[in-house]
């Protein structure tokens, strides 16, 4: 009977430090599972700022982008602002005639009783002539005009009276008023005015005309 007893006893204490061996064991297995979860939390990122600007609407519609490229870094820079077109009134594009009456006859000199004998001058020579200063008229034109982009329709017109002598005594010019107020007379005739022909017979009176475009 002292056997048995005996032999319950140790099989209770065994008992009892398999069980407290068991509870020390989850207390270990929970303590490890809390450090995990407690553990440092991660620094959040700052979110980067996005730099934003302005961009001007272009006039004409742009070409569509690819969705694949990636976006230009000059498309975001501001460009200079185009300049707004003048817009001409029909006032503005009336022909104007301003200069010298040419209808007057030429002055006669009497040391130039002679010049009856000499021959009419040739189409040939006056466009030579004329021709070396054509540049300088075309210059006059592009000054007058009231800005390097506008579009002036028509055309202008100059007229001169070469005299016997080969002087040029008469100038006018017909053109539109945009351009007359721009002082293309005064420059057209300064350039004529300075032309110099052979000593003809007779006076003549010349018109070349000059389209714009």
């Amino acid at each position: 009977m002292k056997g048995f007893l005996l032999g319950l006893l140790v099989a209770a204490l065994a008992f009892g430090g398999y069980l407290f061996w068991q509870h020390q064991r989850s207390q270990a297995a929970r303590s490890a599972v809390t450090t995990a979860d407690t553990g440092p939390a991660p620094t959040p990122k700052k979110a980067k700022r996005r730099v934003r600007g302005a961009v001007r609407v272009a006039r004409a519609p742009a070409a569509p982008a690819s969705p694949a490229a990636p976006a230009s870094p000059a498309a975001a820079e501001p460009s200079e602002p185009e300049p707004e077109p003048i817009r001409l009134s029909a006032a503005d594009l009336r022909s104007v005639a301003q200069g010298d009456d040419l209808s007057t006859p030429d002055v006669l000199r009497l040391d130039m009783s002679n010049d009856k004998e000499l021959p009419e001058l040739s189409q040939d020579q006056i466009d030579e002539r004329f021709r070396s200063e054509e540049t300088a008229i075309l210059a006059c034109i592009a000054h007058a005009r009231p800005d390097p982009e506008t579009y002036v329709p028509g055309r202008v017109t100059i007229k001169f009276r070469i005299q016997r002598a080969g002087t040029v005594r008469g100038v006018r010019v017909e053109a539109p008023a945009i351009l007359q107020k721009g002082g293309l007379f005064g420059c057209i005739k300064g350039v004529v005015g300075r032309l110099h022909f052979p000593p003809a017979g007779t006076s003549q009176i010349l018109s070349y005309p000059f389209t714009l475009s």
